[in-house]
Formats: C-alpha cells, structure tokens, sequence
C-alpha cells in the first residue's frame, strides 16, 4: 500500500461527515453575511441577535461562551447594535458585573428584511430534499448534538 493510500485511510467517513457539517455551515453563515451585510450587520451581530431571539435571558458574557468569542469582540458588536438602536445594554439585576442585553422595538422593523433573507437561504440550501427527510435529519442532528454535550460535560 503505498503512503497517499495510508494517508488515505486516515480520514474516516465519520470524519468526512464532520468536514461536510462544518463546511455547510460556514458557507450558509458567509451567505447569510452578505445578505445581512446590505442592511448594516456583520456576522457577530446578527449571531448575537440570533442568540437573544432563542433566549432573551442571555447575558452578554454567556453569549460570548456560546458563540465562542472574546468579551471584547462581543463588546464591539453589542455597541454598534446599541448605537443603532437596536439592542440596549443593562447591569443584570442578579449579578450586577453583568451585561443583560434587551433587543429593542426598533430591531422588530429589522426583523422581516433578516427572515426574508433566511428564507431565501433555506429555500436554497433545502431544494430537492423533502420535508420527511429534513425532519429525519434534524433528529439525527439532535441526538448529535446531545451527544456532544455529554462529552462537553465530561470534559469540563
């Protein structure tokens, strides 16, 4: 066996799923960029906002855990999305060190233009696949995910 061919076998089909995940969602996220870029969001801020529309109970600190970003970063983003009136920032009542972020009334006039943009996205990413089979893949990706965070557990 020559070495391309041992090298080869290095990579795993288990391992070629995880490449094609990441990959995916890389390229819907650069998408999704230039389609919120018109409007005058960069990635971190529209991931933020995503974040506050799953859980309005997030502070700024959890949000930069769960998008793996430095406070400073964040702290950036939160900002301009204040500056635009988008987003208001507040000491969190129960711990007064941190940022408890509130999406405004203002950001509700943004909303339609970012789910249309989604939208346009998903019909996209999904042509051709049917509704059972995107179901099916949202209940493997689950357990994926419940998996990992068992391991995240674990790690920690």
């Amino acid at each position: 066996m020559s070495r391309s061919q041992r090298r080869q076998k290095v990579i795993t089909d288990d391992d070629r799923i995880l490449y094609l995940m990441d990959e995916i969602s890389r390229g819907a996220r650069r998408v999704y960029d230039a389609r919120v870029a018109r409007i005058g969001l960069n990635q971190t801020q529209w991931r933020i906002i995503g974040q506050l529309l799953r859980d309005p109970a997030l502070t700024q600190a959890e949000i930069a855990k769960k998008l793996e970003l430095e406070s400073a970063t964040i702290g950036q983003a939160v900002a301009g999305l204040c500056a635009r009136g988008l987003m208001k920032r507040l000491r969190a009542e129960t711990d007064r060190r941190a940022w408890q972020l509130i999406l405004t009334e203002q950001l509700d006039d943004l909303l339609p233009e970012l789910r249309g943009s989604a939208d346009r996205l998903h019909d996209l990413l999904w042509r051709d696949i049917a509704a059972d089979e995107k179901r099916t893949l949202q209940q493997i990706l689950e357990r994926v995910s419940k998996n990992l965070d068992q391991l995240r557990a674990e790690a920690e």
